[in-house]
């Protein structure tokens, strides 16, 4: 063998290295697995002392993605060094997000020939953040100007002072007014999509496992770490996650490191959002505990929408919709005067994602009924 790459990272920054390095044809790990299957446990492996004893196909290039090895049986972990090298000459070997099992076996074995190589993810300048905050104004991110003012002076903060520590934001306040939209900004603004943990779906037992990891094939919070595409970690309905669990995320939010049963991965220079529905800054000391309390760099509140807000947002779901529909559409749309409806109605609305939802089916309702009229007649 040639070499290994060990790339901790997404699997869109994988894509674009073993591009780069002109990788365009290759085995994938399930090939050689079963090739392993068919070549060397109908040879007796137990009866193989020696590699050069069985005769090898020789591969230029092997891939394996992080996907792979949540599909194979622990076995296939344990035994992984053996599983390359019995029956295979591999001249090349790329590997995203190893397990610790795998990243040691191959240590021990091949550590003149390991790179290692991770995402490389994109760190904002405090120019840059200047600019993020002018645009946040004209986004579709309605009202919360304290709270766009104090993210962005917390990610102005992180940038100039490169603590190489991860910085943690607490949104809190009332559901449906732009918490999450905010995060899902700042993370395209940090280049990618926004990795969001939601532990409010768990319950204690699955959140344990998820956590702090269980066999190679279940989710855990260190496989998803690694594999984000930005420095941007959404936390969802962190006041639903059981206290219990509060003692993992002291380390993780200290020194930037977070290490399971399988996974080692770095958070040092992570931004992690934490949403919540809590009132005010008392009631957060007193559910989560001082520990966590003074872990979180900045609390932010996010508030109920005002009227003009509201009327706001209507107006940009109706733009938003009316750019996916016909031009007969619309006129059909506006010929039953619907957004006008909403917006005499807008002090029902609180929640913004429920109208969203409203808007969306009333519009298509009225279209499928058209459609319907036309048929009959």
């Amino acid at each position: 063998m040639d070499k290994i790459v060990l790339f901790d990272g997404s699997k869109k920054d994988f894509n674009s290295y073993i591009k780069k390095h002109g990788v365009e044809e290759y085995t994938p790990f399930m090939e050689l697995i079963r090739q392993y299957n068919e070549k060397i446990r109908a040879n007796d492996t137990s009866a193989v002392n020696e590699v050069g004893e069985v005769n090898k196909n020789a591969i230029e290039n092997v891939v394996i993605y992080s996907d792979d090895f949540a599909s194979v049986t622990d076995h296939v972990i344990t035994n992984f060094p053996n599983i390359v090298i019995l029956g295979h000459d591999i001249e090349n070997l790329y590997i995203q997000n190893a397990p610790k099992r795998v990243k040691y076996s191959l240590e021990v074995e091949f550590d003149d020939i390991i790179k290692n190589r991770k995402s490389d993810y994109y760190e904002a300048n405090s120019e840059d953040i200047i600019k993020f905050y002018n645009t946040l104004k004209n986004s579709n991110v309605v009202g919360q100007e304290e709270a766009k003012k104090k993210t962005c002076a917390g990610l102005y903060k992180s940038a100039v002072l490169k603590e190489n520590q991860p910085l943690v934001l607490l949104y809190y306040g009332p559901s449906g007014v732009g918490k999450t939209e905010l995060a899902k900004k700042i993370s395209s603004f940090y280049d990618g999509k926004l990795t969001r943990i939601q532990f409010s779906m768990m319950q204690t037992d699955e959140a344990f496992k998820y956590i702090f990891g269980d066999t190679h094939g279940k989710p855990s919070l260190a496989r998803d770490l690694l594999s984000r595409e930005t420095n941007v970690v959404l936390i969802d309905e962190f006041d639903k996650v059981s206290p219990s669990l509060y003692n993992v995320f002291y380390q993780m939010f200290d020194e930037g490191e977070f290490e399971d049963i399988n996974y080692k991965v770095d958070v040092s220079n992570c931004i992690f959002i934490l949403t919540s529905n809590f009132n005010n800054e008392k009631n957060i000391a007193e559910v989560l505990g001082f520990p966590i309390f003074s872990r979180i760099d900045t609390k932010i509140k996010f508030k109920e929408l005002t009227k003009a807000e509201l009327s706001l947002v209507i107006e940009k779901i109706f733009e938003s919709i009316y750019k996916k529909i016909s031009t007969e559409d619309q006129k059909l749309i506006d010929g039953v005067e619907l957004k006008n409806k909403y917006l005499e109605s807008v002090d029902i609305f609180k929640n913004i994602r429920l109208l969203d939802k409203f808007i969306e089916n009333d519009i298509f309702n009225v279209l499928f009924d058209s459609r319907i009229d036309k048929n009959h007649n």
